[in-house]
């Protein structure tokens, strides 16, 4: 096990003058393609990491690995979310702020959570009904917002924040579901994994999101192609490698509540704290875009509220999810 951590570590190193190259040659295509494939094996070693800490952090505070999921997990995996529209908020790029947590919303249900559900059957917490309806009334004062006022100002940003440290003092008390599961790695060591596994995810999320943006400029891949694909789903990624490896894992605590926690995150502390920034403003020639994101964020998520009451999230409500995000694509593009 100790030479995965030295590659691990090794590529890391490594990947620290590769990235100082590529941004002084963005269009060395060679450069790119390296730095595209160690973004992608830092993210995929640093989840697997990560996932390993977080479940074991789980049992030493006997709390369960759908809470984990919902905070620790969550916090994690939404932290591209957070420094893009935060800093896109003070650049006064309010586009960019407000469709980085819709879009990555939407990726988060439909692209990850229907693959994972279709590698797996995913068995669902007993508090995930709970989780679903706070899911549901964050995105319904998020639409309702969207619609009315056409903007997100300071106020509402209070007000987001307010809602998510009420819910993250609701959900504090949550204990341990079913039997103990043994510990087999210590306080320290888990804590250990979950941040060396955690730069993993977001360094590599990184490396591979501008590494893929230069390689479609280089190739001519159209602009409205690399935003929605390399821009919106490259936020996602984190959450995208950590839940199918959760998943794989049968860590299906941390599959969903990962899911849930980020989306929850991205509307109350993404665009919270974007909106105390800057009022995120959206023009009147992006209403059209503006509409399409909100009708396919209901679909999405009420859909996903409506299975959380059943016991599972199985392989037909995977592909349902995949088939309104690839619709969501084909109309965003077209």
């Amino acid at each position: 096990m100790k030479w995965h951590i030295w590659i691990y570590a090794s590529i890391l190193i490594i990947s620290l003058p590769l990235y100082y190259l590529m941004i002084q040659n963005e269009k060395n295509l060679l450069i790119l393609t390296i730095n595209f494939f160690i973004g992608i094996y830092l993210l995929v070693k640093g989840s697997d990491y990560f996932i390993d800490g977080a479940a074991s952090v789980a049992t030493h505070i006997h709390v369960s690995e759908h809470t984990i999921g919902l905070t620790l997990v969550a916090l994690a995996t939404s932290l591209p979310e957070l420094a893009v529209s935060d800093i896109a908020s003070f650049t006064h790029h309010p586009s960019t702020a407000w469709g980085n947590v819709v879009g990555s919303n939407i990726a988060n249900i439909g692209l990850v959570l229907g693959i994972a559900a279709i590698i797996m059957p995913l068995k669902l917490s007993s508090y995930i009904r709970r989780d679903a309806i706070t899911l549901g009334g964050v995105t319904t004062i998020l639409l309702f917002f969207a619609i009315l006022f056409h903007s997100f100002v300071w106020w509402m940003g209070i007000l987001f924040l307010l809602i998510y440290g009420i819910y993250i003092n609701e959900i504090r008390g949550r204990k341990m579901e079913g039997e103990e599961v043994e510990i087999e790695k210590s306080y320290l060591i888990s804590i250990i994994l979950v941040i060396w596994g955690g730069f993993g995810i977001v360094w590599g999320a990184d490396l591979l999101v501008r590494s893929a943006v230069n390689i479609a400029i280089v190739l001519n891949v159209p602009e409205i192609f690399i935003a929605v694909t390399a821009v919106a789903l490259g936020t996602s990624l984190p959450e995208l490698a950590t839940t199918v490896t959760a998943t794989l894992k049968k860590k299906h605590g941390i599959a969903v509540g990962n899911i849930i926690g980020s989306n929850i995150f991205n509307i109350l502390v993404v665009l919270g704290t974007a909106a105390m920034i800057n009022p995120v403003n959206i023009s009147s020639h992006q209403l059209n875009n503006l509409f399409l994101t909100l009708i396919f964020l209901g679909i999405v998520t009420y859909s996903l509220f409506v299975f959380c009451f059943k016991n599972k999230i199985g392989k037909y409500e995977g592909i349902f999810f995949l088939l309104i995000y690839a619709l969501f694509i084909i109309f965003f593009v077209i």
